[in-house]
């Protein structure tokens, strides 16, 4: 068995990318990552997470720390347009936010009950669910819509 190190995952300063270990399966290149459960791991954001970044490589699941697939990370407020799956149809505009299982979606109009988004950026091209969505990213950040309380 082999030691991995990672190049760029110590304290310092990254040129919009960033490497770490994948601590579950990444089906899909350019799913939205979060911090993992230690800090050189990132996961598949979930719908309530904040993303650091759009994972940019596919992994298997790791049976132990020392299998973790090293992947690399496009961090999100980058001076670049990146590509992330939609889990919805998106428009060339659409503000995105985290949909959940790494995917996005375009930020829902007004609801009845006020809800809170992790806000990633917005939608330079048009996409179907599932397919790829060229975005301007932002330093992703909560953005709550609000209810009309009907």
């Amino acid at each position: 068995m082999t030691e991995s190190t990672l190049s760029n995952a110590a304290i310092g300063t990254h040129d919009c990318n960033i490497t770490k270990r994948a601590e579950e399966a990444i089906p899909t290149k350019y799913l939205l990552g979060k911090f993992g459960t230690l800090p050189s791991d990132v996961g598949i954001c979930g719908a309530l997470d904040i993303p650091i970044g759009v994972i940019t490589d596919e992994a298997a699941a790791p049976s132990a720390q020392s299998e973790k697939a090293i992947v690399n990370v496009a961090l999100l407020g980058s001076p670049t347009t990146l590509r992330v799956v939609a889990g919805a149809p998106v428009e060339a505009g659409d503000v995105l936010v985290v949909a959940g299982a790494g995917k996005v979606k375009p930020l829902p109009d007004a609801q009845t009950d006020s809800q809170t988004y992790g806000m990633v950026g917005i939608a330079m091209t048009g996409a179907v669910a599932d397919g790829l969505v060229e975005f301007m990213s932002c330093v992703p950040q909560r953005y709550t819509v609000e209810g009309t309380g009907e």
